[in-house]
């Protein structure tokens, strides 16, 4: 997918620590931003529920190289496996703007 603004990939932007819990540049964009709190959210609902990127697959019908490198920053995953993903596992995972982070998902 191609990035806007000539975006770099979200872990690109870490200044310290480790993705995706480590803190970003403050120059970091929007898309560093959500794409780190998608991932944070993916990985725990991940943990939780015992899944990994090929049950992901399997289930959702998101493909596990997808969603391995989201978790790791490597990429920002299109809309269409954003929508499988939040469909598939009945959770929010995007940011919203609009709202505090606890009231736009479970997996906060």
């Amino acid at each position: 997918m191609p990035r806007s603004q000539r975006d770099e990939a979200p872990v690109l932007y870490l200044l310290h620590g480790v993705w995706p819990e480590g803190r970003l540049r403050d120059d970091a964009p929007a898309s560093a931003r959500y794409g780190q709190i998608f991932a944070q959210r993916l990985k725990r609902v991940i943990a939780e529920r015992g899944l990994n990127p090929l049950k992901i697959e399997k289930t959702i019908g998101v493909n596990r190289r997808t969603v391995e490198r989201t978790l790791r920053g490597a990429v920002l995953p299109d809309f269409g496996a954003i929508a499988r993903l939040e469909d598939g596992l009945q959770v929010g995972l995007w940011p919203c703007r609009h709202c505090g982070p606890a009231d736009h998902t479970e997996a906060n």
